[in-house]
């Protein structure tokens, strides 16, 4: 049992993953306040970020690329990953929402 405590310890209190939050979340930020949107658009765009910051350290992982790297943390290669999840986020959602065209029958 105090195995498991340790691991969730560790893994709570771990810089690397409070690091890689704060720069998610950041990002997902500045992303909203440039392109806008209400809370709804904060939250989508935010659970983008991280879920896009995330795989951007495994890719800096298994790619073994030490550019800008913080300990830890893939900063570049975080960034560039919450970056595109952000714009297909958006892209997508843009698309799931376009109104349908009058003129346009439906089949």
């Amino acid at each position: 049992m105090t195995a498991l405590v340790d691991a969730v310890l560790d893994l709570v209190l771990s810089p690397a993953l409070w690091l890689s939050l704060a720069l998610a979340v950041l990002t997902s930020l500045a992303f909203t306040a440039w392109r806008g949107g209400d809370a709804r658009q904060l939250l989508r765009d935010l659970l983008a970020s991280v879920m896009g910051f995330g795989v951007g350290q495994l890719l800096g992982k298994l790619l073994g690329f030490p550019w800008l790297r913080v300990g830890q943390v893939y900063v570049l290669w975080g960034l560039l990953g919450s970056g595109a999840a952000l714009l297909l986020g958006r892209a997508l959602w843009r698309w799931r929402t376009q109104p349908r065209r009058a003129g346009r029958a439906r089949r």
